[in-house]
């Protein structure tokens, strides 16, 4: 086997709860992330010598500063394998938009490169790689819905039901690095987590019941009041998803996307008044 087509799936952030900065400079989390349909497609070809990183999108890097490259190449030298790949990424999960397209086709990459080689490293050692590479990399590898504590390092695999999906798309970026310092900033020093309410048994039970106020407490996202401050139309975006038929809606990671969990049946469509107020959206479903 020289090739493999693949397809690496976006995620979103059922409920995001983020304590305060580490010793390590980054931030213990809790979190449930949930791989849903829409997807990049990572094709990945055997080669002599060399890495090579290509995509069709004008806003990721190619080569290098790609984070799949950066894959590649940590994959080649933890498995001493003395080869190179060619990597063409056809993009369509949104840049910035808080649904963890990059660390899910550097996931893709490190699990793909694992098969076209023969499986030379275990599953725990793809994860450690993973996670030196991005806090989101080791969930993509854990192939369905998880809990992520620490910084996103620290999973274990739950159940969830099939859940209808609609991606509020912005068109902009919140840069990550920025939602941090400022939800640090707002929170003041010496301000951490206070302990989280997150339960998959709830959250199924919520969903299966229609008992939207407790979904809406499971779906809670620490960056919701700083990126909403700076981005008031990302918190139109949520009032619109609920007021117009959505179960819970919330900000994914620290956005820009806003999605909306709603029923296949008796549903109202939101779509229809997002599109009137000039936003984008997808629909899609957890895997």
């Amino acid at each position: 086997m020289d090739k493999l087509v693949l397809s690496a799936p976006a995620k979103i952030n059922l409920g995001l709860w983020v304590g305060g900065k580490r010793a390590d400079g980054f931030h213990d989390i809790v979190t449930i992330i949930a791989p849903v349909e829409l997807a990049d497609t990572v094709t990945i070809r055997r080669a002599r010598t060399g890495i090579e990183v290509s995509c069709d999108s004008v806003e990721v890097p190619s080569g290098p500063g790609n984070l799949a490259h950066k894959a590649a190449a940590a994959f080649m030298e933890a498995a001493r394998i003395n080869a190179g790949c060619r990597i063409r990424i056809r993009k369509r999960i949104p840049v910035g938009g808080g649904l963890g397209g990059g660390s899910s086709d550097a996931a893709t990459v490190l699990s793909g490169l694992n098969r076209l080689f023969g499986s030379p490293l275990s599953p725990r050692r793809l994860r450690l790689i993973g996670a030196s590479l991005g806090s989101d990399v080791p969930a993509f590898l854990a192939n369905g819905p998880c809990i992520a504590r620490g910084r996103g390092e620290k999973l274990r695999r739950i159940r969830l039901p099939r859940l209808d999906v609609i991606l509020c798309l912005p068109g902009h970026p919140v840069p990550t690095a920025w939602a941090y310092a400022e939800l640090d900033r707002r929170r003041g020093p010496g301000q951490g987590l206070t302990r989280p309410v997150i339960s998959p048994k709830i959250l199924r039970a919520a969903i299966r019941r229609n008992e939207p106020e407790k979904v809406a407490a499971q779906l809670r996202n620490s960056f919701e009041p700083a990126v909403f401050r700076r981005h008031p139309a990302l918190g139109l975006a949520k009032e619109l998803l609920l007021r117009h038929g959505a179960l819970a809606a919330s900000l994914s990671g620290s956005g820009s996307t806003v999605y909306g969990l709603v029923q296949t049946k008796g549903w109202k469509d939101p779509m229809a008044a997002l599109a009137r107020n000039g936003f984008h959206c997808v629909k899609t479903s957890t895997q």
